[in-house]
């Protein structure tokens, strides 16, 4: 598998057997699944920090950031439906002194969870990452985030810092919890 992951983005298209979950480049007639996921996260009150659901308006501008030149977004598709997906953007965007660190983000459907689709996405985005220059990958995540932090630590992420209770979600705290890679 590493090397179908290693040429990635030279053949954007990749098949992980068994599962036959297919990991290629979002296209924007995915967005509306990509959000529908994302707004999955939200309600879990875990595993992000936001309140609200998004459209797909709220997010289109999003979805251009995201290139396969620079900072990939790619999903997991099984059966033509949607069922993950992974991005990388700037960590501190504009501020050069940190061009090569990016942060990583990944949700999958709820029907799809403790499958392995998280640990493909995410090991697919590593090796991306890296064939991209960058050198560094952080994942910031909730405290009570507890499945992403095990997958994190699976894929040797290190906890590199914590903000102690600064978020509050119905009326219960929650840290910041800094998460990072050397590729």
């Amino acid at each position: 598998m590493a090397t179908i992951i290693k040429h990635f983005i030279k053949q954007p298209d990749v098949v992980v057997h068994p599962m036959k979950t297919r990991i290629r480049p979002a296209e924007e007639n995915d967005l509306a699944e990509i959000i529908d996921i994302f707004n999955q996260a939200i309600h879990t009150r875990t595993s992000t920090g936001y309140l609200s659901e998004f459209t797909v308006e709220q997010r289109t501008a999003w979805f251009h950031e995201h290139t396969k030149e620079n900072y990939p977004l790619l999903v997991a598709e099984q059966n033509k439906k949607i069922i993950g997906w992974v991005s990388i953007e700037p960590y501190r965007k504009g501020r050069a002194a940190f061009k090569k660190t990016v942060e990583v983000s990944f949700f999958i459907h709820n029907d799809f969870k403790r499958k392995g689709i998280g640990n493909t996405l995410l090991q697919t985005m590593l090796h991306t990452a890296k064939d991209l220059g960058y050198t560094s990958l952080i994942a910031i995540v909730l405290d009570k985030n507890i499945g992403i932090i095990k997958l994190l630590k699976k894929n040797n992420f290190e906890q590199w810092g914590c903000l102690p209770e600064i978020a509050e979600i119905d009326g219960k705290s929650f840290g910041h919890v800094y998460y990072g890679k050397k590729l």
